[in-house]
């Protein structure tokens, strides 16, 4: 189990996503984004996914930080080798 706080959460507009975090889970977000770099960086197209405990993981916090938002419990981050990302790949 986690010992951070660590959310992303989108508004009601769907238009804004918040990341709330405590130094902790700011810093394992930092870990994880330069460990997906490194390996985008090689040429794969590494993707992770982070989920709250309620959908089976433990790298989200469940607790919502805004009475107005959404939390999401499910993120997906793609690491691509180029800027084109993944348009050439679709």
């Amino acid at each position: 189990m986690m010992d951070y706080l660590l959310t992303f959460e989108i508004d009601e507009s769907s238009e804004q996503v918040s990341i709330h975090g405590d130094p902790e889970g700011l810093a394992f977000l930092a870990k994880e984004l330069l460990k997906l770099a490194e390996r985008a960086k090689s040429g794969d197209f590494p993707h992770d996914h982070y989920f709250t405990e309620e959908w089976g993981g433990y790298q989200l916090s469940s607790e919502q930080q805004s009475e107005k938002d959404r939390l999401v419990n499910h993120v997906k981050i793609y690491g691509w080798p180029t800027k084109e990302g993944g348009r050439p790949y679709r």
